[in-house]
């Protein structure tokens, strides 16, 4: 029974709920790794520093390697999602975000680090490069729909049926 739908109507429905689907996992995952960003500054907050004393330079390093991360995050992001939007694979979407959010946590991770080896009072500057990062990895849903119905869009699915 087709309940009034025929075959290209069908694919349309179902096209949209597999990007209603992915996107909605994307958006909780972003938002978990947000909420965990902000315990790990609270943290920060609660947590005595520790010693310090000389190691201004660690702190040099992980911050060029927090910027090289973050910057390495959009990189791959976008390649990813070019990849998965040809190649209509919905699974490399979710890679590609899941992967962008990681690599700007990791730069909040270093701001933890910062923080308890060597005590430097600019740790926070870790978080706000993290947090800048996660915020402009919002995920997007016209990204996702890309990879379930092509270039196009779900109106093109429906005029290739």
């Amino acid at each position: 029974m087709s309940l009034g739908l025929d075959e290209e109507k069908a694919k349309a429905v179902e096209a949209e709920t597999q990007v209603d689907d992915v996107y909605g996992k994307l958006r909780i995952i972003w938002l978990g790794i947000l909420a965990t960003l902000v315990v790990l500054f609270v943290v920060t907050r609660v947590v005595e520093a520790g010693p310090g004393g000389g190691l201004e330079v660690m702190v040099w390093g992980l911050l060029a390697l927090g910027v090289a991360e973050l910057s390495a995050s959009f990189v791959l992001k976008q390649k990813m999602l070019r990849q998965a939007a040809e190649q209509r694979k919905p699974g490399l979407i979710s890679t590609a975000y899941i992967l962008a959010f990681a690599l700007c946590e990791s730069v909040g991770i270093f701001g933890l680090i910062a923080h308890f080896v060597t005590g430097s009072k600019y740790y926070y500057f870790f978080f706000v490069l993290s947090g800048f990062g996660l915020v402009l990895h919002k995920p997007q849903r016209d990204d996702v729909l890309a990879a379930v119905a092509g270039p196009g869009g779900v109106g093109e699915a429906k005029k290739q049926g």
